[in-house]
């Protein structure tokens, strides 16, 4: 069984060290061993590199290379640069005998047996890191199947390379080096189909990214490396030279269209293939700084020599690495070179082979394990396969149809929709109800249409913008294939629409940038002319999200819970709004397996509820303490009365956290703020009676924030207030803005920034603000969309939970990266867990704003 180590790199320096976590893990499966250690500090280990590389690029070897570096040594001899190497060696060796590697170590050997195949990936956003010629590590001579690469990123594993093999070979600018010569290694590969550009223009190598499925892209010529080894440049002609930034749309395309392997045989590579694991490459093999130009041959050659003849790509790798060490008396440290790129989620490649040579390897394996019966049906069945079709073997039955899923009571199902029904009810537009209509009629080509000229009138409105998202899935989109993803949510629309819609912002934005993109959306939207073309999704999936209602109800919350787990076509649900919703249809969700990520339930008895749940809010024992740590220093231990929603899960949540941090003596009153109960007059009187400077705000559904709001208005200044994320509402600013800025009213909410790059690209999207539900929103549909990209294979709701339950789970959102602890709690970060105020704000719809406090 082949292993996979990751050696993960947090930030640091070399002067600190780096912390890193070490995952071990079978092939293909979850880690199964995870380890905490670091790399410990080596402050004199950027110097020698440095100087290494001065003396490196002096040597006449170099040529491979757009433009030499500003600071150099010229007329350097190869001994220069040897002892120069033997200098870095011997550190960067001491540094590796250091005890916390050599305890990393230790860990890798004991689950790895010596003549085991081992994949050894950093991951790192260190750029040194990257460049350290980390095969100098004994790791690698104990370990003779094992070979190192560096991190790309997280996406979901590609089908097996398949006769012929597609190769684009583009032959650069090649002033002073001769690329004929990789031509020529190239062609000799066997069942390979190679097209070649020799100096193309621009235009032409995008158009045959573009138009064409590939599976390995090949590059000679000249290159460098950018902007701290963050973006590289390749020359295309002698006088065109061009990012991979802008080849980004061809090269995403190339990608989803099965590009498995990028080759970029030229120098200084790591800016390119920086720029390819954010387009989400399985692999790439760049060549770390400047190469010789018949290194770069001669790798070229080994490696595919070795590949070809059926070894695994990372041995292929390493073999044709080792063997540049007979050129480094000519050219010094040409085994340092080449470096490995590679998604963690992608197995190894193997070239393909014959049906003949997979039978014999068959045979051959079953006979070393003395499984006779079983190298008897396999002989068996291996014939068969191949009688019928010489050059297809069967990899399996074909699956078997899903079996129907019951459909929802009526009352429930009036509250559900992929599109064919009206569940926002305000500001609907004429083309939109068209819309609907024809999605439920099927004509999704109609229904598209209708949607797009409904977001023409209104582009702010979420539930149209899904239902495109859903009609573009439904219709099969740009694969022509019908399948798709299928997630849900569950918002309050019946109770707040306003609220609803702010979360269902989130997700529509993070469904359209998976699909489509939001600037192709955009211009649809925009241009009557122009016709929406998707090219997105997971391996060729679009994404749907049904939509529910549940009210804020339990009873009917519990309802579309059971609705959403009894079809299987469901992965993964966003939901639902208030925690005691959350709580009631999360046993349901828990007992059947169905993953739920709640953007805005914030109850600390959500945490560990159990393994299904999730969410991407901090709890309320973070609001809570933020809100005693802001009143402690602005205004010292005072007297502090609370009005909450007594039997709401939220409510009580935050009151009984926030009391928890108090001294007893200092918690003076408590005031109902449940519909019926005393007045908001009675209650900021008893405050003030029993001598409290503060209060605190935390309704729990819409009818107690009503009564909120009359608190503000009769508190008038005399009680400073602090009010929890309920009352991030414009209902706060319309109703109460002038008294909430007399009562300095401080909201602890889960995010606020107005200058975050998600932030500004929500606004220009949506034609106005947006707020931290959202945010939040689109967090936790980002983390089902990651989770989804890392299955291989075609995804199930258990595979889900166990992707985002993993340790070395992240997902960028819009609030940072998203990753979760084993309660289910999102884990803490600087950008989540914030505070509020009220401000006045001229000019603006309701004359206030909510403004972050600095602490």
């Amino acid at each position: 069984m082949s292993k996979l180590v990751v050696f993960n790199i947090g930030e640091g320096n070399f002067e600190q060290g780096f912390p890193v976590t070490l995952q071990i893990s079978e092939e293909g499966k979850l880690p199964y061993k995870d380890h905490q250690g670091r790399l410990p500090q080596v402050p004199e280990l950027p110097e020698l590199y440095r100087q290494w590389q001065q003396n490196y690029y002096g040597l006449e070897s170099m040529r491979r290379v757009i433009k030499v570096p500003p600071v150099q040594i010229t007329n350097v001899s190869n001994e220069d640069c040897e002892n120069a190497a033997k200098a870095l060696e011997d550190c960067v060796k001491e540094w590796f005998d250091h005890s916390s590697l050599l305890k990393l170590r230790g860990y890798v050997l004991d689950e790895v047996g010596r003549n085991e195949s081992a994949r050894l990936i950093f991951q790192t956003q260190d750029e040194l890191l990257r460049k350290l010629p980390w095969h100098l590590w004994d790791l690698f001579e104990r370990r003779p199947n094992a070979e190192f690469s560096i991190s790309a990123k997280y996406a979901l594993q590609t089908p097996d390379l398949k006769r012929p093999v597609k190769i684009l070979a583009i032959l650069g600018g090649n002033e002073g080096i001769d690329t004929t010569e990789d031509l020529d290694i190239l062609k000799k590969l066997p069942k390979a189909k190679v097209t070649v550009l020799e100096q193309p223009r621009r235009e032409k190598l995008n158009d045959q990214l573009w138009e064409q499925p590939w599976d390995i892209l090949f590059f000679a010529g000249h290159s460098s490396s950018q902007e701290g080894g963050n973006s590289g440049v390749i020359q295309l002609n002698d006088t065109e030279s061009l990012s991979l930034t802008q080849l980004r749309y061809a090269l995403t395309i190339a990608i989803r269209n099965g590009l498995k392997l990028a080759i970029f045989n030229s120098c200084d590579g790591l800016g390119l293939a920086n720029e390819l694991a954010d387009l989400q490459i399985p692999q790439a093999i760049v060549m770390r700084e400047p190469v010789p130009d018949r290194v770069a041959q001669k790798f070229l050659q080994h490696f595919l020599k070795y590949f070809s003849k059926g070894e695994s790509f990372y041995l292929a790798v390493r073999q044709a690495r080792e063997k540049l060490q007979g050129m480094e008396g000519e050219f010094p440290c040409a085994s340092w070179l080449p470096v490995i790129f590679q998604n963690p989620a992608e197995k190894s490649l193997i070239w393909p082979r014959s049906a003949i040579t997979q039978l014999r390897t068959k045979i051959r394996l079953l006979w070393r394990s003395n499984k006779v019966a079983i190298l008897a049906g396999g002989v068996i069945a291996v014939a068969i396969a191949v009688a019928v079709s010489p050059h297809i073997i069967p990899s399996g039955f074909p699956p078997s149809p899903t079996p129907p899923h019951p459909a929802p009571p009526p009352r429930i199902a009036s509250h559900m929709s992929l599109g064919e029904k009206l569940l926002i009810k305000q500001n609907s537009s004429p083309d939109k109800k068209k819309g609907i209509t024809a999605f439920s009629e099927k004509k999704f080509g109609d229904a598209i249409q209708y949607f797009i000229s409904s977001l023409r009138k209104d582009k702010n409105d979420p539930e149209t913008l899904i239902y495109l998202n859903n009609a573009l899935a439904q219709q099969g989109a740009t694969t022509n294939t019908g399948e798709k993803l299928v997630i849900a949510t569950s918002a309050l629309i019946g109770a707040e629409e306003n609220v609803a819609a702010e979360t269902l912002r989130g997700v529509a934005q993070a469904q359209s940038e998976l699909n489509c993109g939001l600037e192709e959306i955009s211009r649809a939207i925009q241009d009557t002319q122009h016709t929406l073309n998707c090219q997105g999704g997971i391996n060729g999936k679009l994404l749907q999200v049904e939509i529910a209602d549940d009210e804020d109800d339990s009873d009917v919350a519990k309802q579309v819970a059971k609705a959403f787990v009894d079809d299987p076509n469901i992965l993964g649900v966003i939901g639902h709004h208030s925690s005691n919703i959350t709580m009631a249809a999360g046993g349901i969700y828990g007992k059947n397996g169905l993953v739920v990520i709640s953007s805005t339930s914030t109850s600390v008895r959500l945490t560990n509820f159990n393994n299904y749940v999730f969410r991407t809010v901090p709890s309320d024992a973070i609001a809570a303490k933020n809100l005693v740590d802001y009143m402690q220093k602005k205004l010292g231990l005072v007297n502090v009365a609370v009005a909450y929603q007594p039997g709401n899960v939220y409510s009580e949540s935050l009151k009984n956290e926030f009391q928890k941090l108090l001294p007893s003596r200092k918690f003076v009153c408590e005031c109902n703020l449940s519909p019926g109960s005393s007045s908001a007059g009675e209650c900021v009187n008893r405050a003030k009676q029993q001598q409290a400077k503060v209060l605190l705000l935390v309704p729990g559904t819409k009818g107690s924030l009503d009564k909120a709001l009359g608190v503000i208005n009769n508190s008038v200044g005399e009680l400073k207030l602090l009010g929890s994320d309920a009352m991030y509402n414009p209902r706060t600013l319309r109703d109460s803005g002038k008294a909430a800025v007399q009562s300095e009213l401080v909201v602890a909410v889960p995010w606020y920034s107005p200058n975050f790059e998600f932030t500004r690209k929500a606004k220009t999207f949506w034609n106005g603000d947006v707020n931290w539900r959202t945010a939040t929103a689109y967090d936790a549909t980002q983390a089902i969309i990651e989770g989804l990209r890392r299955i291989n294979g075609n995804p199930d709701r258990e595979q889900l939970r166990q992707v985002l339950s993993s340790p070395d789970f992240s997902a960028d959102g819009a609030t940072g990266k998203v990753e979760f602890e084993p309660s289910g709690d999102r884990k803490l970060s600087t950008n989540v867990g914030v505070l509020v105020q009220v401000q006045p704000n001229p000019g603006s719809n309701f004359g206030y704003r909510f403004g972050r406090v600095i602490n």
